[in-house]
């Protein structure tokens, strides 16, 4: 049994689905650029009690979720027939593969792009076509389109469906065309296991290459938005929530409508609020102003304005900010049980600490400040531990490092997330590819990321 997790155990089962109540605004005494009532309204100040903890304490699912269990926490909801709950699983799922979809995505443009060689299969060609469309970096159909004559059928087949789909409508966002009707599964599965990368002969030279295509994991995303969005018909704002994000750059941007979202969407999320996940929704849609505007009601949107006054995002204030709306959630915590700190206090405020720095990070991107993001990214990353190591987080990250050619930790991320999302392995094999493409071109001394 973890630290803290004594309170999971020994709570009474699920009793209902009443929404915490907020306690008085009065007991927050830590100094944040957020008020006082949006830290108590947090989700982790208002289930600091154990009552309001109730609707999710003594359950399997929960306990799996904490425990950074997640396929046993999605076939959980479903045996549980919570619908929202598996729900969100779903839509958790959805994200991480939309980003690994961009991990396989990055790694072939460079590997076949810049970086290919006279002995690389003529099917990469569709590998380097479909990367393409997915991050909008050239033309897609300057790759696909090409391999009707290929040894290598179904890459042939693959070719010829996506060339045909871009050439008809390359802006929008229609259903795929690579294989997501033929993903089959019940709502509480995990598909993805079954996939292989396909071998593809070398030109010329003895061996082969493995083929990951992106494409794969996109249907993968796609199935487990499917399955989400039938869990639950009423959180469809929740799962665009969760998706805004993470969609891929040629996917239609959803617009937040403020709807209201249930404590299963926020407990034990990197969200403390509905508004922080607007505030990130609008973001993703390069609303700027109507995130901004989220200030007096956002914690995190809150702590942007404040480290933004001078014109641009201050990463030290952010990183300070963040760590003070962990402390005024311990504090509100602690008010909530007597003026005693919990065990489970300090791990519920990681989330915050760890989300703050994520939602900054995309907001200083959005402004074009690059390298405030990328060292409020490694930041965020380095409180991601525990029980607040998101997996979606971990995933977009290595779909950064990918595309800034840092194979090493993005290998080492994407190996540790394989037994949680075992389709990654699609996304290794270009991942490899480069990697070893990239040390084997390196000077002696020289690092490869």
């Amino acid at each position: 049994m973890t630290p803290g997790m004594f309170w999971f155990v020994l709570s009474l089962a699920a009793c209902g689905s009443e929404e915490a109540v907020a306690p008085p605004a009065a007991i927050i005494q830590v100094p944040l650029g957020a008020s006082a009532d949006v830290v108590a309204a947090t989700w982790q100040v208002r289930m600091a009690k154990a009552d309001a903890r109730a609707p999710f304490e003594g359950r399997g699912s929960w306990l799996a979720w904490y425990d950074q269990r997640r396929p046993e926490a999605l076939a959980a909801f479903a045996s549980e027939s919570d619908g929202p709950g598996l729900s969100r699983a779903h839509a958790e799922y959805a994200a991480i593969y939309r980003q690994a979809a961009l991990i396989a995505a990055n790694a072939a443009l460079q590997v076949y792009g810049d970086d290919r060689q006279p002995s690389d299969p003529a099917e990469v060609d569709y590998l380097l076509g479909v990367a393409r469309f997915f991050t909008k970096q050239g033309d897609p159909s300057a790759s696909l389109g090409k391999n009707g004559t290929s040894t290598a059928g179904d890459f042939a087949k693959r070719d010829a469906t996506w060339a045909a789909w871009v050439k008809a409508n390359p802006a929008a966002m229609p259903d795929e065309p690579s294989g997501l009707a033929a993903i089959q599964g019940k709502p509480g599965d995990l598909p993805g296991g079954s996939l292989v990368p396909t071998p593809l002969p070398l030109v010329g030279e003895p061996g082969a290459v493995d083929g990951g295509d992106p494409a794969d994991l996109y249907a993968l995303s796609r199935w487990h938005e499917a399955q989400a969005r039938a869990a639950d018909p009423a959180s469809a704002e929740a799962v665009d929530l969760v998706l805004d994000p993470f969609r891929l750059p040629f996917e239609a941007r959803h617009l937040a409508t403020g709807a209201p979202v249930s404590d299963t969407w926020l407990f034990m999320s990197a969200y403390t609020s509905a508004a922080d996940m607007q505030f990130v929704s609008k973001i993703a849609a390069g609303d700027l102003p109507g995130a901004e505007a989220l200030a007096p009601t956002s914690a995190y949107a809150a702590i942007a304005h404040a480290c933004s006054t001078t014109g641009k995002v201050d990463a030290d204030c952010v990183i300070d900010q963040a760590a003070q709306l962990g402390q005024a959630i311990e504090a509100g915590m602690a008010a909530q049980n007597g003026g005693q700190p919990d065990g489970f206090h300090r791990p519920f405020a990681d989330y915050a600490r760890a989300g703050a720095l994520r939602a900054v990070d995309l907001y200083a991107r959005a402004r074009g400040e690059n390298d405030t993001s990328g060292v409020l990214r490694i930041n965020s990353f380095d409180r991601s531990i525990g029980h607040a190591a998101d997996p979606v987080f971990i995933v977009f990250l290595a779909a950064w490092d990918a595309g800034n050619r840092n194979t090493t930790r993005a290998t080492e991320l994407v190996h540790q997330q394989l037994s949680t999302v075992p389709g990654l392995v699609i996304a290794r094999a270009p991942l490899d590819a480069l990697h070893i493409r990239l040390s084997r071109n390196a000077a002696p001394g020289v690092p490869t990321h």
